[in-house]
């Protein structure tokens, strides 16, 4: 009797908490059901967003209410109401998801709305700021995506920038890769000079990109660049400066050591007829200062093309041009010239890939677009261009490609690449591996008859393209994207 009263003795003790009676057995059946109901949820719950993180069963085992608070009896569908009031409160979110085992997924949920990779003004970056707090830094994995600061309100101002760097200063962000700073006016004295020591220390950061933006004068663009210790690729495009003078040559400059690639995008407003927009991919041979400053100087100073071809030289890898438009005051039916300015590209005998775009069909019907195709490819390096890729779109077309177009490319190509008399050799370039002729077609009735004149025409005038199968056609329909080598994920 005695030992059965001791078990019995034992047992209420391991049931009481606090010095309160165990809860009734019921009691503790329905907590046990709430509970796999709750995990069941966590577990199998369809995500409601991309980026909403995944919860397992192990990362829900949190403490649940006590049976006999008010908290347990009021549904899961109203405290989801109320913890959405704390969505702009990522601290209070985080302390939420300690309390309730209930209140886990919602809370997650809300404060990784709080994430955010792109900036538009300076209550994002403190909501970043504060969602960033309640995360440990060893699990501050930031994503593939690069992070961007994008001009505030109709000022486009970019003083947010300022308060990105200061904020996040210091090895906050371990993992971050790619910063960018798109459509936005640096104005002068609208960030303080401390943003450059604050952006020294994101050493993570290997790729910057500037696209339409303005700012105060080269040396603010150099400064910028020279703050990425490990800065690898920088891309620049459509870049406004108020100040075009380049800075002294006295004046010391300090860029990565690993920068390797510098791509650069803008459009020649000041040639006429405004048809051309150029993109280059360039590959210094050196990372040093007396090589990457002026390339970079040339890059953002230069009033046309042509003076970036001529400096950058043979460090130029990839290039595109894209001739896109006529004068807004011209009559696309007009039988007069159009004045095409030529590229000489004699000068980069590193080019190893060339792009050229037509967008605009009206370009198509001028036959002095077709003798520019000729003159551009003519100009490249015979021994060391390697692709060739001519795009065709007509989308805005409503008659479609006429019937002279695809021999009038073919032609054009023929006398740029093929010797004049024997065209089956290929010694003008030895090192050419593919030419690729892109048509962005709408009409089933066009792909036909260009594929037919495709047939006829590629085995004649390229024998020796054709048989070792160099080069191809391809015509896409309506609906299909054009392939785009020069295309990166954050593509200035």
């Amino acid at each position: 009797m005695a030992s059965s009263s001791k078990r019995l003795s034992s047992y209420k003790m391991a049931n009481e908490i606090d010095g309160q009676p165990a809860a009734p057995r019921i009691v503790k059946r329905l907590a046990f059901d709430i509970k796999a109901r709750i995990l069941r949820a966590i577990k199998w719950r369809p995500r409601e967003k991309p980026r909403e993180p995944f919860f397992w069963r192990e990362d829900a085992l949190l403490p649940l209410f006590n049976s006999e608070t008010v908290a347990f009896r009021i549904p899961i569908e109203i405290w989801d109401k109320i913890l959405g009031c704390l969505q702009d409160d990522p601290e209070t979110l985080s302390a939420t998801e300690k309390v309730c085992r209930a209140w886990y997924p919602t809370s997650r949920r809300l404060r990784g709305d709080c994430y955010r990779n792109e900036f538009h003004s300076m209550e994002d970056v403190r909501l970043y700021a504060r969602y960033i707090k309640t995360v440990p830094k060893l699990r501050r994995n930031t994503p593939l995506l690069p992070f961007t600061i994008w001009g505030e309100g109709k000022q486009r101002g970019l003083a947010h920038l300022g308060t990105f760097a200061a904020m996040f200063a210091g090895g906050q962000l371990p993992d971050l890769l790619s910063l960018g700073i798109r459509e936005g006016e640096w104005m002068p004295g609208s960030i303080p000079q401390s943003m450059f020591l604050y952006l020294s220390t994101f050493h993570s950061i290997t790729r910057l990109t500037l696209s339409s933006i303005t700012l105060p004068s080269i040396s603010v663009l150099l400064r910028l660049v020279c703050a990425f210790d490990r800065l690898e690729n920088l891309g620049i495009g459509y870049l406004r400066l108020l100040d075009r003078r380049v800075p002294p040559a006295n004046k010391r400059w300090a860029p990565s050591v690993y920068l390797k690639m510098l791509d650069f995008n803008f459009t020649t407003v000041d040639w006429p007829d405004h048809l051309y927009m150029i993109s280059t991919c360039a590959e210094p041979e050196t990372s040093s200062s007396s090589e990457i400053i002026p390339l970079i100087s040339t890059a953002a100073s230069c009033s046309h093309p042509q003076q970036l071809l001529h400096h950058a030289g043979k460090a130029i890898r990839e290039l595109g041009i894209t001739m896109h438009c006529l004068p807004p005051d011209r009559d696309p039916r007009s039988i007069e010239p159009v004045r095409v300015p030529n590229l000489d590209l004699s000068k980069n005998v590193g080019l190893k890939e060339l792009e050229i775009d037509i967008v605009e069909h009206n370009l198509l019907m001028k036959v002095e677009i077709y003798d520019v195709i000729q003159q551009i490819i003519s100009s490249t390096s015979h021994t060391a261009l390697e692709k060739i890729l001519i795009n065709l779109d007509f989308r805005h077309s409503e008659a479609g490609p006429s019937a002279s177009i695809m021999s009038d490319v073919l032609l054009a190509l023929r006398k740029a690449v093929c010797h004049p008399d024997h065209p089956s050799v290929l010694e003008k370039y030895t090192s050419l591996k593919e030419v690729t002729l892109q048509f962005y077609e709408t009409a089933e009735s066009s792909k036909r008859q260009m594929e037919a004149d495709w047939d006829k025409l590629a085995p004649t005038w390229f024998p020796g393209l054709y048989s070792r199968g160099m080069i191809k056609l391809e015509v896409r329909e309506l609906g299909q994207s054009l392939y785009n080598p020069f295309s990166r994920d954050d593509q200035t």
